[in-house]
């Protein structure tokens, strides 16, 4: 199973190569990915190869919040966290006290601590898991200064082993260094996200992002570990829509934004353009998911998948184009993807 927020983000070229054997490398995968997708009426597709497609879990009538994986461990959030250690043919309650947000981000799995973390109600509103969420404890680690009300809303992690949480309560975002370490208040300078009380905290190897679901505050990105945070230019981005789910597919300030009813965009130059092309009109997307092939001669293809009302797309060019790849009895709305 791959995880894809903390994905290597370039794609390497090279000469097409034969082997002894006349097996062609370019075409041998190496090191295949696992993608999942799940509807609103609760139904989890699998598929290798974004063609062919399989139901591991028929529809129960609750719809999914998100998907993530972990070690061989498949979960899912639905009223409570759910786990399964056999690929999704059956489901254990795992954990019973989070905190719901609309968002992916509210569970994380960070592999380089090899912990997930999840908003919770108890404690100071992180529990984590260090047995591929088998079992769940409070995070008690906290600098001693952290303000005395805040409410944990969303997770991500830096490629120098640096963990995030931010509060849209009170618009403070902690930092922990290493799984050990306590966690601390950034201290944020100049401007940064005050507007709105709904933003979501997602991420790349090297940037942070702070995207306000309800549409309101705009979407901001910082290169100092939150330090200073700069904001997108709005460009063809409407407002006033829920902003569903941001990506990061590029590295850099490179990253995609899905919108109810009105499509998909991404940055272009410090701002946002349109990135429908492909998708029918007024769709509104939920889910994103990075995976990649690895094949034999080390070459790497990515795919960035989207998951909608109308069904699941897929792109090859970073979120440029997309691609329907649903049709018949596997189309639906799908509420999340990993």
């Amino acid at each position: 199973m791959m995880f894809c927020a903390l994905a290597a983000l370039t794609a390497f070229q090279s000469c097409k190569k034969e082997s002894a054997l006349g097996i062609d490398n370019d075409r041998v995968i190496k090191i295949p990915y696992s993608f999942y997708a799940a509807d609103s009426a609760g139904r989890l597709i699998n598929s290798t190869d974004g063609a062919h497609f399989f139901t591991i879990f028929p529809p129960d009538g609750y719809a999914p919040q998100l998907i993530l994986t972990s070690g061989p461990n498949l979960l899912i959030v639905k009223q409570n966290l759910h786990m399964s250690e056999n690929d999704g043919r059956n489901f254990n309650v795992v954990y019973s006290q989070l905190r719901k947000f609309p968002w992916q981000t509210m569970a994380y799995d960070f592999p380089l601590q090899n912990r997930i973390y999840i908003t919770s109600q108890e404690g100071k509103g992180i529990s984590f898991s260090d047995d591929h969420g088998k079992t769940w404890q409070v995070d008690s680690l906290w600098d001693n200064n952290v303000p005395s009300e805040f409410e944990i809303s969303s997770f991500s992690g830096l490629a120098d082993n640096s963990m995030y949480a931010y509060s849209n309560e009170s618009n403070v975002l902690f930092r922990k260094d290493g799984r050990d370490g306590a966690w601390t208040a950034v201290v944020m300078e100049g401007l940064f996200p005050v507007d709105g009380s709904s933003y979501f905290l997602t991420s790349n190897d090297k940037t942070l992002f702070l995207t306000d679901h309800a549409g309101i505050g705009g979407v901001w990105y910082s290169e100092d570990e939150g330090v200073h945070w700069t904001r997108f230019t709005q460009g063809a981005l409407p407002m006033n829509i829920a902003y569903n789910c941001a990506l990061s597919t590029e590295g850099g300030t490179s990253l995609l934004i899905e919108t109810d009813t009105a499509g998909i965009y991404r940055v272009e130059n410090g701002g946002f353009v349109a990135a429908s092309g492909g998708l029918e009109i007024n769709t509104s997307a939920y889910s994103f998911c990075y995976k990649k092939n690895i094949y034999k001669n080390n070459v790497t293809k990515p795919y960035t998948y989207a998951g909608t009302d109308k069904g699941i797309y897929i792109s090859e060019n970073n979120g440029r184009t997309w691609d329907k790849i649903t049709f018949g009895i596997w189309d639906g709305k799908y509420v999340a993807t990993y």
